[in-house]
């Protein structure tokens, strides 16, 4: 298949999520991004550990306003920067069952893209999580996918890789290879098999979570917990389409803020209600900015 649309060559962006350098997540990106550029695509990547990711606080601002967030211009540049590409590989490592902070960060952030969903054009994207040892990754695919849909669009593909030493899953063939065919099945746009018993949209295993059975004469998994897709109902919308979740905005999100400001003065009365607060404790950093011993705050006054 061609590398090039609308008579350019295609641009993929690999994104890796990993604030350490030389690892395995940023060796896969690399491998993937090759195997396109060999193609003839024009592949950029980012690392996480160049940016500054503050932690969402839920203004919902960007939502309200629709001009990104203000607080976290570097995420703001990082989807715009994503949106302006034909593709995305994401890598992230494991840390306790799932992605590290940093990955939630930008998934939280990512509701700043809600508003503009409907005029954004899906992509192919492609996930990779990086695990020591299979059974301690749980979600790590599933939530490195959600970033991925997040970046693109549409998932055609990913896969857990093993290795617990820096860029050391380089030395397993197997891995690389798919690497290398993620990365051109994002190029060409064309979705990979997905392995049995595990949800084709998110890739969470079916049996990671309460599943019911689904309505069919044949009993079987139900909508997957995480994505909501349904095999029952194939051609549904599932949680993270742009139909899906342009609605969640509409219907929940930006009507809430008017449920919110009509209860606002119930609101008052119910916290001035509270019992005084607990001493907030907070590290003393000492003259030099260094953390010393724990300081007892009053909580309503601001005094030690």
């Amino acid at each position: 298949m061609s590398a090039e649309v609308d008579g350019r060559r295609k641009r993929l962006l690999g994104v890796v999520a990993s604030l350490r350098r030389g690892g395995n997540s940023e060796a896969l990106v690399k491998v993937a991004l090759q195997a396109a550029a060999e193609r003839g695509a024009l592949v950029d990547i980012i690392h996480l550990e160049d940016l500054r990711l503050g932690f969402c606080d839920g203004c919902l601002a960007c939502v309200y306003k629709g001009d990104g967030c203000r607080k976290a211009p570097d995420i703001t540049w990082l989807l715009r920067t994503a949106a302006s590409y034909d593709g995305v590989v994401v890598a992230s490592p494991t840390y306790f069952l799932g992605p590290p902070a940093q990955v939630k960060a930008l998934i939280d952030h990512g509701v700043m893209e809600f508003p503009r969903l409907g005029t954004r054009r899906p992509k192919p994207a492609g996930a990779i999580a990086v695990a020591g040892r299979p059974g301690w990754d749980l979600l790590s695919l599933s939530v490195t996918s959600q970033l991925a849909m997040l970046l693109g669009g549409r998932l055609v593909g990913g896969f857990t890789a093993y290795a617990p030493g820096p860029a050391e899953v380089l030395l397993d063939p197997e891995t690389v290879g798919r690497a290398r065919e993620l990365g051109l099945a994002v190029l060409e746009d064309r979705s990979l098999p997905v392995e049995d018993g595990v949800c084709p949209v998110c890739r969470l295993p079916w049996d990671a979570g309460p599943l019911q059975a689904s309505s069919g004469s044949e009993a079987g998994p139900g909508p997957c917990p995480f994505c909501l897709y349904d095999p029952s109902r194939p051609e549904a919308d599932h949680r993270f389409t742009a139909v899906h979740l342009a609605r969640h905005l509409a219907e929940w999100m930006v009507p809430s803020r008017e449920r919110f400001l009509a209860r606002r003065e119930q609101v008052r009365k119910a916290w001035e209600r509270l019992p005084p607060a607990p001493r907030r404790l907070r590290p003393d950093r000492g003259p030099g900015g260094d953390e010393g011993r724990g300081r007892e705050t009053d909580a309503r006054s601001g005094r030690q």
